[in-house]
């Protein structure tokens, strides 16, 4: 069973993630994990239709949220590249599909070189993440956030330690928040959150109540973090990133 099985078929046992959109001025949207897989089926079957094969590159521009996720879970279903960029940035050069800052998949008439072997997600640096390499972050060392604990993560998902993150909260069931305002945090009241290394004092103003963990992905915490979890009586965790 491939480790996109294995995720899938945690769920219908208890391990039901949701991700949770905020947006100013407008309702939350909340999408149960039936729906995201639901979804990454739906973008999956267009990208089949569109013509995108296994180890073509699909290079995403859109906005972190559910479509987002819904993209990412969908290209490993499908075995194309997932190729994450910062929100409105144009399309990767080697990717052969794209989807844009609106969401719209567009997809090129050239087929630029695909990826040789197990290849997952490529990032902006050149760092490639296998199958594997997501079950190894599913099964790392980095305590796991109880089931339906309420997540927010400080890191870009364009970024290795964004992805993971997302991808460490999904598979432990949590309930994860994007595109919270400071005032938005306040309100949630997080229990847990997540970083990269030298940014815990950012999160100073974001949590008032102290959540049960703190995760630095990426390395190790810094010495201001350190003194930044002492001062909010925060318990720190650390997670390196593979590649």
């Amino acid at each position: 069973m491939s480790p996109l099985d294995r995720f899938h078929e945690a769920w219908p046992r208890g391990v039901a993630p949701s991700l949770v959109e905020h947006f100013a001025g407008a309702a939350d949207h909340v999408a149960p994990a039936m729906t995201l897989w639901s979804g990454a089926e739906r973008f999956a079957s267009m990208l089949a239709t569109a013509g995108v094969a296994p180890g073509d590159r699909l290079s995403c521009s859109h906005a972190p949220g559910i479509r987002w996720a819904q993209a990412l879970v969908g290209c490993l279903m499908r075995g194309v590249v997932f190729c994450p960029n910062a929100p409105g940035a144009p399309a990767r050069a080697e990717a052969r599909a794209h989807l844009d800052a609106l969401g719209a998949l567009s997809v090129s008439k050239e087929r630029p070189q695909r990826v040789a072997g197990p290849a997952a997600l490529t990032f902006a640096d050149g760092v490639t993440w296998s199958h594997d390499t997501l079950e190894g972050l599913s099964g790392s060392d980095l305590p796991s956030p109880r089931v339906g604990a309420r997540m927010c993560s400080e890191a870009p998902w364009w970024e290795p330690a964004g992805v993971a993150t997302l991808w460490l909260g999904l598979t432990a069931g949590v309930e994860f928040h994007v595109g919270l305002t400071d005032e938005a945090v306040h309100r949630l009241g997080p229990e847990v959150v997540t970083c990269r290394p030298g940014r815990l004092s950012s999160l100073l103003d974001w949590v008032p109540v102290a959540p049960k963990g703190v995760a630095v992905i990426g390395g190790l915490p810094t010495p201001e973090d350190q003194r930044a979890a002492e001062q909010k009586g925060w318990q720190l965790a650390s997670f390196r990133l593979p590649g």
